[in-house]
């Protein structure tokens, strides 16, 4: 422990000395006045001051003033060394920044066990003074990286703005991460994709496997997929890169140029809901899978829902955030709730629809993010596409032998190398749908020589698959 005497008087400055030295303390230094003593304190660093209080130059109360003001958060303890012991005086020592007094002459045993107190308290104060460093660096490099990551999110999660005038959407994270997610892209055909999901729990664990969702749904959008290979293609994606206890509940929907047709796959997400114009909820678009990133390649079922809108109708999307609010009251809003909020307002936006939910909080802190998506069938302004086809005449011709044919999926191979590499991406959904009748018809009949009339009672449909 270094510790600073400061006494105008050489003499109780050695007699302080020689009495810390004999108590252990050897690491000692001296002042003859204020102004040598501040000198030393801020090139030396004392954890303790041994102040006298008269002294030429600088008396002991401005001295005790600088230094307290020098060594910052840091406790630094000054004993003053006095022989007054009036009340007043003793008082000003103590407004000018002492923390503690010994009368003159010093007593061997008190100054000690002072020195010791203050010890342990100026020893208290360095390690707290360390730990809110650590902790200012660590709130700095965790800020940086949330603006980092944020701004990746921003470009990489971003909507294409051109698509606002058919969709109405809110995302409202319930932290800084969003863990509902929503994606919009055109399709090559003239319609549009959309998708509205949401991960296990909500800030940034469960914002992060966002990423690879949003890049495969681009990526996939583009080429034309249907909603089918969308989501095997994300499913797989997810249960490669999600832990166990993690999963995505997801709805993709996709319109196609006419504004009219929708095609829904809805894996653990609450009902979609089709509006009419008047306000009338007509059609609950339920979940019939379960969500993605659980099941394996061999249990997972990705068949769509189909349903023929008129104009003016709506297709209202939203994440369980919502459906689960739960008021002062603890009653939860449920399906019900936003079905009445809903029923009868052909006409109310997302935002509206925000501000009730917000009024039916109340005081309450919301727990979950709330995504809402709602869609006006209408028609789409034709759309230029970027992908042209080749010109140059091309044939393609694949042998396959039994185990090509067990092992893998010649179609969905052949259709992505045509599209990728001929500029075909604006007619992959028909080409898949054609080709996979042709293969299928050429494969059940003309390899394995099945029977279509089997198929015509029950048993013999089972038995024909």
């Amino acid at each position: 422990m270094r510790i600073l005497v400061v006494d105008d008087d050489a003499i109780n400055r050695f007699l302080l000395i020689n009495m810390l030295e004999q108590q252990g303390y050897l690491d000692t230094f001296e002042a003859e006045d204020g102004l040598v003593a501040v000198e030393l304190a801020q090139r030396l660093k004392p954890d303790l001051v041994l102040l006298d209080v008269v002294m030429p130059k600088m008396d002991g109360h401005q001295v005790a003033t600088i230094l307290k003001k020098l060594t910052g958060d840091i406790y630094l303890p000054i004993i003053f060394i006095t022989a007054v012991d009036d009340e007043e005086s003793l008082a000003r020592c103590l407004e000018a920044g002492g923390d503690d007094f010994v009368s003159k002459p010093v007593n061997k045993v008190i100054l000690t066990a002072k020195i010791r107190v203050h010890a342990r308290t100026r020893l208290l104060s360095k390690k707290a003074a360390e730990q809110n460093k650590q902790l200012y660096f660590y709130q700095n490099s965790t800020e940086r990286e949330h603006k980092i990551v944020e701004h990746i999110f921003a470009n990489a999660l971003s909507v294409d703005k051109s698509f606002t005038q058919y969709l109405d959407y809110c995302l409202n994270p319930a932290s800084n991460f969003n863990g509902d997610l929503f994606l919009a892209s055109a399709s090559p055909t003239g319609g549009m994709y959309f998708l509205i999901g949401d991960f296990t729990g909500h800030g940034l664990a469960s914002a992060i496997g966002a990423l690879p969702v949003s890049q495969a749904f681009q990526t996939m959008s583009r080429k034309g997929l249907s909603l089918m290979e969308m989501a095997e293609t994300i499913n797989q994606t997810l249960l490669m890169l999600l832990p166990d206890d993690m999963f995505f509940a997801a709805a993709i929907v996709e319109i196609n140029n006419t504004g009219k047709q929708i095609d829904v796959w809805n894996g653990g997400m609450p009902n979609l809901l089709l509006q009419d114009a008047s306000g009338k909820i007509m059609k609950r678009l339920v979940s019939r899978h379960m969500s993605l990133g659980i099941l394996e390649a061999n249990e997972f079922e990705s068949d769509t829902e189909r349903y023929e809108m008129k104009f003016g109708d709506r297709l209202v999307a939203f994440s369980d955030g919502i459906v689960e609010l739960e008021n002062q009251n603890k009653d939860m809003l449920g399906d019900d709730g936003i079905e009445n909020w809903l029923s009868g307002q052909p006409d109310i936006s997302v935002q509206e629809i925000i501000g009730k939910a917000t009024e039916y909080l109340g005081s309450i802190k919301r727990k979950d993010d709330i995504t809402i998506v709602i869609f006006t069938s209408q028609p789409f302004e034709p759309m230029v596409h970027k992908y042209m086809a080749s010109k140059i005449p091309i044939k393609i011709i694949i042998e396959l032998d039994a185990e090509h044919i067990k092992l893998a999926d010649p179609v969905v191979d052949l259709v992505n190398v045509m599209t990728n590499q001929l500029g075909l991406h604006s007619i992959h959904s028909d080409l898949f749908t054609v080709l996979s009748e042709l293969y299928n018809n050429a494969l059940e009949h003309g390899v394995l020589e099945l029977d279509s009339a089997l198929k015509q009672s029950e048993d013999g449909f089972f038995a024909y698959y």
